[in-house]
């Protein structure tokens, strides 16, 4: 996709007024879009956290430049409601409400050492987190209580990784792995907050496309290279 018409997109996202952030970097953006073609047909997105992405992907179909199928997890509910009701014109985008749980150490290996089974495991384990907490930056091993995504096996061509906070996101390689294509392209907001690439390395194998640090904006873009591996030491 040609940088022009991905500016014409943020443009025009740009013009809804949306109050829950930091917002995902523009230029993570770009070339995130950069590398889907106007030839790759319809694109499935799966968006943890939303916000400037997903009025990003409505503005490409409104402007005739990208078909994308997305879907939108979010644990916050004011935020999940008002974005449900700024893209529900577009029938292409769903917005979830998912709450929190909170799993052990103990729990949190055995989902990464058999990402495979993990989708299956999570229902069975974990704490819900008070809604208090929701919030708390530093929480650990706290992730979307829901796994039930209308998203069939391998067909997410783009996964963006920007929620929910603490180390927990990186439950996202083992719990939606099966979600991806093998071929898919990754983009991790914060990624050296926590060893989030580390963590990807242990379910995927991946090549690093292009990384940022601006400030307090720091984004990863990587691309799949297979399948969920077998465990961590696959």
């Amino acid at each position: 996709m040609l940088v022009r018409d991905i500016e014409r997109a943020l443009e025009r996202s740009e013009q809804v007024s949306w109050r829950y952030g930091p917002e995902l970097d523009r230029g993570a953006i770009v070339h995130l879009c950069r590398r889907i073609g106007p030839g790759d047909g319809p694109v499935t997105v799966l968006e943890l956290g939303g916000g400037r992405s997903t009025f990003v992907w409505r503005a490409l179909g409104e402007l005739g430049l990208l078909n994308a199928n997305v879907v939108t997890l979010l644990h916050d509910p004011a935020q999940a409601d008002e974005l449900a009701s700024l893209v529900h014109a577009a029938e292409t985008i769903t917005v979830l409400r998912a709450g929190l749980k909170q799993i052990t150490d103990h729990d949190r290996e055995r989902l990464f050492a058999d990402p495979v089974a993990a989708a299956g495991v999570w229902p069975t384990i974990g704490t819900d987190v008070p809604r208090e907490s929701y919030y708390h930056y530093t929480i650990r091993n706290a992730f979307y209580d829901r796994v039930d995504l209308p998203l069939a096996e391998r067909s997410a061509d783009v996964l963006i990784v920007d929620g929910p906070h603490g180390n927990g996101r990186s439950l996202a390689y083992p719990l939606f792995g099966g979600k991806l294509k093998p071929d898919a392209l990754v983009l991790i907001d914060d990624f050296d907050h926590y060893p989030f690439l580390a963590d990807l390395g242990r379910v995927f194998r991946y090549s690093e496309l292009y990384r940022d640090i601006v400030g307090e904006k720091r984004w990863a873009l990587v691309k799949l290279e297979g399948a969920v591996q077998g465990g961590s030491d696959g």
